[in-house]
């Protein structure tokens, strides 16, 4: 693989990992005012829906040439992607990380803290490892992806150290178990896009066939499981849908798929352990909080599992 596409990867990773870490804020905006799915809902369908109208004016709906090199075992050039077959595994990723993974803990986040649905959420990483070992033909994990792995969410459980008491709360369970069943379909769809993603087809357009199916999917979630479909109109409410569905869903999610593209699902996934130091770092930048002694620790410790689990991926890839 060419230098320009892997150190655009590279960005798309940075500019992830920083978006993401402001949609939990939105998220707790939003829910005040929004049912948790019909939130996941609107947001997510009209995310879907705007990218797939832009892929069909940009004409990204059509083939992109690749580099033969590049091009899987079999497969060919003029080969068409776009099948029936094909639509149908987009529109399973989707409601495995939008409908599932986005959905649960949207829910999950009305009954738990911010730091423990952090802490939950970064164990991510370590599920897809675990997906990729069970899944046969999977990508290939060395040692160094796994200590990363283990040595970066350590570095978040140091960080997070006073939101393990929370696991004892009574009033957490149903949360909790919400938030881990995110972490799983997330990751399990992370590991679908990479698997099943062909090249020849633009980000954008499997961004939008999977929004668009989880967000479906989340409207089908709402009838069965919000307990109200009443919206509070309130323009703070309004002003987070709208930055969740542009810039969480429809910008970041095409990243995201962009970053798969590239790189490998476990590299793609360590956006979960930068997430949390950017939200400390800018909070000590401009809010005037206070760094402790294990939240340096904790950031160094998983900065170090970040470059291990990098390290994993070149090795792999030699």
């Amino acid at each position: 693989m060419s230098s320009r596409p892997l150190v655009r990867a590279y960005l798309a990773l940075a500019a992830i990992c920083i978006i993401w870490g402001t949609t939990y804020t939105a998220i707790k905006f939003a829910i005040r005012d929004f049912p948790p799915y019909l939130l996941v809902g609107i947001r997510q369908t009209a995310a879907g829906l705007l990218l797939l109208a832009w892929a069909l004016a940009a004409g990204r709906v059509r083939m992109a040439a690749v580099p033969p090199g590049m091009l899987e075992s079999g497969e060919q050039q003029g080969d068409s992607a776009l099948t029936r077959r094909y639509i149908g595994l987009q529109v399973l990723t989707g409601l495995c990380t939008i409908t599932g993974g986005n959905g649960f803990i949207t829910w999950g986040m009305q009954h738990v803290s911010s730091g423990l649905a952090a802490v939950i959420g970064s164990l991510t990483p370590v599920v897809v490892v675990l997906i990729n070992l069970g899944w046969k033909g999977a990508e290939r994990i060395n040692a160094f992806t796994v200590g990363g792995v283990l040595l970066g969410f350590g570095g978040l459980g140091l960080i997070f150290h006073h939101g393990w008491a929370d696991f004892l709360h009574p009033d957490y369970r149903l949360g909790i178990l919400a938030c881990f069943g995110s972490c799983f379909t997330w990751s399990l769809g992370t590991v679908m896009a990479k698997r099943w993603n062909d090249r020849r087809v633009s980000p954008i357009l499997n961004a939008g066939l999977q929004i668009t199916a989880g967000g479906l999917g989340g409207f089908v979630l709402s009838l069965l499981f919000d307990r109200s479909h009443t919206i509070l109109h309130t323009p703070e409410g309004w002003a987070a849908v709208v930055y969740l569905a542009l810039i969480g869903s429809a910008l970041a999610f095409s990243l995201y798929m962009f970053a798969l593209q590239h790189l490998s699902a476990t590299v793609s996934s360590m956006y979960t352990y930068i997430n949390p130091m950017v939200a400390i770092l800018l909070g000590w930048m401009f809010l005037g909080e206070q760094l402790s002694v294990f939240e340096i620790a904790g950031m160094c410790i998983t900065l170090g599992g970040v470059w291990l689990v990098n390290r994993g991926y070149q090795v792999a890839n030699r």
